[in-house]
């Protein structure tokens, strides 16, 4: 599955920013363009501006996975087996390019002999299809720079569809936390936020992707995306201000975090009899605990989270359902009150977690910590399995604790991890279980501005924001938390902050 991030594009992207911030002296009154029959007031100011993201699924050939054709306004001919030949599907006016909007490539006329109703067109980009839920899904994350979407009189938001395929809408306020606001299809295809965002919110991030159907065998599989446009008011920019970038990145193990973080995790700790021994002059069941609640305050809000102890054969415990920010003060007091008993019946406990997941949204996550291989006679391997069998989009991360030279049960945990696509890491001390565990999840961070006004929040690894130039205060949400007080934005510049484990804590550097 190919995948792009904004740090991919210096292209179409660039131009887009740098026209903003210069050539705003020249275009001084954007004027309304009609698209396919929508107007939009503020005319090419309403369309996205910066790819942030690009995830394609399944059988997309390279002349349509270019992100950055749904850029812009629309500039592809429609081409659904209804419209074939029927050229544009509404009125078009000039553009700021002195095009004619709405005309642009045929299908007929695209590469390597392509059939005229299958919509596919270079200048609009394919997000892939699923056959089902069980595929991985195909996504593009754009934002708007010189507009933002907000909640006005009727559609609010269009999507120009080359090929007559559905899409599944989302929108953010941050890049971060997205709200579902339905399915569209057509060229374009109209959304109204107001049943779901309400009023006063303002959204510069949309997120669209491919929603399982029948098998599509076309070259520009699942919904060919052209041009997306909002009708929310253009945002003033102050001509001459200086703009540089910020980027927060894992280095050496921290790296292997990166695009892992699940939607929902469900975190299992092995409270057999032996984590009642005695590990750096306390009880492994109390290093476990300690560590697992720090993690438990440091994760994103918007991770759905639950936790699943098991000790004693056919006996395994709730200690918290997956939910959406779970009351931490709950959570943890329901941590501290596990303690060690019996045998160590992994594969009884990873049989539950299909119920523990039946109503959890997203990629998911298992956390598995154990200091010992099954002892109740299953099969823990199989269960793991039978997991991803049963269609679950899961892997499970698996941490074994003091296990010494136990190799054989370091294999068996390792063999859970790999069935599942996860990771195995050893912990032998607190501080390698607490470094262990936050690998599984990448840290957040929060930029503040010169004023102490949070101006971006974020997690390690994703693209940054573009910032003013100046003097930022960041914070990162490592245990216990990292501050650099004066991190220093350039013009034209891209600051980066590295982090990194060290001694068993974290390192951040600044670096340009």
């Amino acid at each position: 599955m190919k995948r792009r991030t904004r740090t991919g594009w210096v292209g179409r992207g660039a131009v887009v920013v740098a026209w903003i911030l210069v050539a705003v002296t020249v275009v001084l009154i954007a004027q309304p363009a009609t698209y396919y029959g929508v107007t939009f007031q503020h005319g090419d100011r309403a369309f996205a501006d910066r790819v942030v993201e690009y995830v394609v699924a399944s059988c997309v050939r390279d002349a349509y996975d270019d992100p950055e054709e749904a850029l812009g306004p629309p500039d592809a001919r429609p081409c659904g087996c209804s419209l074939c030949g029927a050229g544009p599907t509404g009125a078009g006016s000039a553009s700021a390019s002195g095009q004619t909007p709405g005309v642009g490539t045929p299908a007929a006329a695209n590469l390597d002999g392509l059939k005229a109703c299958d919509g596919c067109d270079t200048n609009a980009v394919a997000l892939g299809f699923r056959l089902s839920d069980l595929d991985s899904r195909g996504y593009l994350i754009v934002e708007f720079i010189d507009n933002v979407l907000v909640d006005g009189p009727g559609a609010d938001l269009f999507i120009y569809i080359t090929n007559d395929q559905p899409c599944r809408v989302e929108i953010s306020e941050d890049g971060m936390n997205f709200l579902y606001v339905g399915q569209t299809v057509g060229y374009p295809g109209a959304v109204d936020i107001a049943p779901y965002a309400g009023s006063g919110g303002r959204f510069r991030f949309v997120r669209l992707s491919d929603v399982p159907g029948d098998e599509n065998h076309s070259d520009c599989s699942g919904p060919s995306i052209d041009a997306i446009g909002a009708m929310g008011p253009a945002e003033e920019i102050i001509v001459g201000e200086e703009y540089g970038t910020l980027e927060l990145q894992p280095a050496g193990e921290l790296s292997l975090s990166l695009n892992r973080a699940p939607d929902s995790l469900l975190i299992m700790l092995d409270t057999s009899s032996s984590m009642g021994e005695v590990i750096e002059g306390q009880l492994k069941i109390e290093v476990a605990k300690s560590v697992i609640i720090d993690l438990i305050d440091s994760l994103p809000s918007t991770m759905h989270v639950g936790m699943r102890s098991f000790g004693g054969c056919g006996h395994s415990e709730v200690i918290s359902k997956i939910v959406s920010e779970p009351n931490h003060e709950w959570f943890k007091t329901q941590v501290r009150a596990m303690q060690p008993a019996g045998a160590t019946p992994l594969a009884y406990a990873l049989s539950l977690a299909a119920e523990d997941f039946a109503d959890a949204p997203g990629t998911k996550l298992i956390l598995l910590v154990s200091d010992g291989m099954e002892t109740c006679g299953g099969n823990p391997v199989a269960e793991a399995r039978q997991l991803i069998a049963a269609g679950h989009d899961l892997r499970i991360d698996v941490v074994g604790f003091s296990l010494g030279q136990d190799n054989k049960t370091r294999q068996q945990l390792m063999d859970i991890a790999e069935a599942t696509g996860g990771l195995y890491f050893d912990a032998n001390n607190t501080a390698e279980l607490r470094a262990a565990l936050s690998l599984a999840v990448p840290f957040t961070y929060t930029v503040y501005d010169a004023t102490g006004n949070v101006v971006y929040s974020g997690r390690l690894g994703d693209q940054g924001p573009k910032l003013p130039a100046g003097t930022y205060r960041v914070v990162i949400d490592t245990s216990p938390q990292i501050v650099l007080d004066q991190v220093v934005i350039s013009d034209q510049q891209t600051t980066r902050i590295t982090v990194e484990r060290s001694n068993g804590g974290y390192d951040a550097a600044v670096g340009g």
